[in-house]
């Protein structure tokens, strides 16, 4: 018979060795997922130590889901004495359950893993009698820390995983918004350098010393070559026309010293001698020390403009020419008629004269018929007077003035000057002429020369006409504007000829210069209205034109 040290021995012996083969098991659990670690240890702890029954909960540190896994008889495959400690709560200490089995009675261990079984248990059931000895015990608590280790492990390798995918991925979105900024940086960058030179406009900025950027249109516009780098001050200084240097210099240094952003327009000379005409804006930026760090600014090549200018000026002065011409033209063409006009007055001052003395040349001087005799001489001759102003001002050459015109009162001289012409030709005048009309901001005379024009070619439309000749003139206002027509009784107008009669050099009449209507339309436009032709329903023709009333005339 074997003696009790020898048996102690044997028993010391076999749990070592099975303490040795349960530390070897984390080995094959290093990277493995956490439900392959628990299978592992129920399955460990059943086959090594004969057990009944296994249980194995781990839990997630991270307070996610816990693992469950159950091992043993099919009967025993969740007691009912472990599913009561369960419902309770986690067991927070080592306990020893006894009699649990219905037909061969057992035995079972609960072990926590961690102080308060935070990271789960372990819990064996078993029919041996001596069951669970201390060295089931240790090798259920050796065997559980192994597991909860190595599960634990296991989550941070998985999270470790899961956070070097997420900064691959991280990394990738990086690259690929780096790579997207850098595409959308270059693409701005190239719509900038096209958007400047379209407009032709460049960009730059200096500090005290030299130049830290310049543009690519900036190097185009002052003809320097970027392969030279940027240029110094002296040369930019250089490239200034002489006559403007002095005054850019002074422009900048007054805008520095008082802090404020500038303007100024000068000239600059490439070395094939053009000159190009610059418009410049700067913005001196100062450190909180209110010392001066830069000075940024952009240029706008105006030279196309101050071309544009200057051919408008010189077109302008051509229209006015013409315009003026007309004018002569046309009055020279009614110089029968306004002398028919001026005689009227003249030879009804004369006759009042001479009746004035009359009665005043009695033994007994009527003094009250003679006032009234001399009355009517002044009337006449103020009638003279006006008629004569008025073709002066039609022959007056300058530039256009704008002032507030009473454009009723102004029909009114119209129809003074141009109603001996009517007469000739049986014409009647008659007029429908709004009462209270608004003044307008107009040139005085450039309308005078509109009305004769319009009243004119009413007056040519119905020289063979015969019968029931009328020129219509009316003024009205509606919707902030002046609506003026001049309506004739003649000849009419074709449909295809509304627009083509506006057109310089065409006319109708044998004698005509095409140049009435154009000058007309280019006068009332420039005043901001518009003027237009129709055919009447019956017979001739009717002129109309706005005007503003409210809004001052466009230069």
């Amino acid at each position: 018979m074997p003696t009790e040290s020898h048996t102690d021995a044997g028993t010391l012996r076999a749990a070592l060795r099975e303490l040795v083969a349960l530390s070897t098991i984390p080995a094959a659990w290093v990277g493995r997922e956490p439900p392959i670690i628990a299978a592992g240890l129920a399955d460990a702890l059943v086959g090594s130590l004969n057990l009944d029954f296994t249980f194995v909960r781990l839990c997630d540190p991270q307070g996610n889901g816990a693992i469950e896994v159950t091992r043993g008889q099919a009967w025993k495959a969740f007691p009912e004495w472990l599913q009561a400690h369960l419902d309770v709560g986690r067991f927070l200490r080592k306990e020893i359950v006894t009699d649990i089995g219905d037909g061969e009675p057992c035995r079972g261990l609960v072990i926590p893993i961690g102080v308060s079984a935070e990271a789960g248990l372990v819990a064996a059931a078993c029919s041996r009698s001596d069951f669970p000895s201390e060295v089931d015990q240790l090798l259920l608590s050796v065997a559980a820390n192994h597991a909860a280790a190595a599960f634990q492990n296991a989550r941070l390798r998985h999270e470790l995983d899961a956070k070097l995918v997420e900064l691959g991925q991280a990394r990738h979105e990086l690259e690929r918004k780096v790579s997207e900024r850098t595409a959308d940086l270059q693409r701005s960058q190239a719509y900038l350098a096209e958007a400047q030179r379209l407009s032709h406009t460049g960009s730059w900025a200096f500090n005290a010393r030299e130049a830290l950027y310049w543009s690519e249109e900036n190097f185009r516009m002052w003809g320097f070559s970027p392969q030279e780098g940027l240029p110094d001050r002296e040369r930019v200084l250089q490239r200034i026309h002489p006559e403007d240097r002095d005054r850019v210099l002074e422009c900048v240094q007054k805008a520095v010293r008082e802090k404020r952003d500038y303007a100024v327009e000068f000239r600059i000379q490439l070395p094939d001698g053009t000159f190009k005409h610059i418009h410049g804006l700067g913005h001196p930026v100062f450190s909180a020390s209110g010392e001066l760090v830069e000075v940024v600014g952009t240029q706008f090549d105006v030279t196309e403009r101050k071309r544009a200018e200057e051919e408008r000026e010189r077109l302008r002065q051509a229209q006015a020419d013409l315009a003026y011409l007309s004018r002569v033209t046309t009055m020279g063409e009614l110089t029968a008629s306004l002398a028919h006009e001026i005689r009227q007055p003249i030879t009804a001052a004369m006759i009042n004269a001479k009746t004035c003395l009359r009665w005043l040349g009695r033994d007994s001087p009527d003094v009250e018929q003679g006032r009234e005799a001399a009355s009517r001489m002044v009337k006449d001759v103020t009638r003279a007077a006006d008629i004569i102003s008025s073709v002066s001002l039609l022959f007056k050459k300058g530039a256009p003035q704008r002032e507030s015109v009473d454009v009723n009162e102004l029909i009114g001289e119209m129809i003074v000057l141009l109603r001996s012409e009517a007469n000739r030709y049986s014409i009647s005048i008659r007029t429908e002429l709004a009462e209270d009309l608004p003044k307008v901001v107009a040139d005085r005379v450039q309308l005078q020369q509109v009305f004769m024009n319009l009243m004119l070619n009413g007056i040519d439309a119905m020289k063979e006409v015969s019968g029931g000749s009328e020129l219509t003139i009316r003024s009205e206002a509606e919707n902030g504007q002046l609506m003026i027509s001049v309506a004739d009784t003649g000849v009419g107008l074709l449909k295809e000829q509304a627009e083509q009669i506006f057109r310089a050099f065409f006319t109708t009449k044998d004698h005509g210069t095409g140049m009435g209507l154009p000058i007309s339309r280019s006068i009332i436009e420039s005043h901001g209205g518009r003027l237009w032709a129709t055919g009447n329903s019956g017979r001739g023709a009717t002129f109309q034109f706005t005007l503003p009333i409210t809004v001052a005339a466009h230069a």
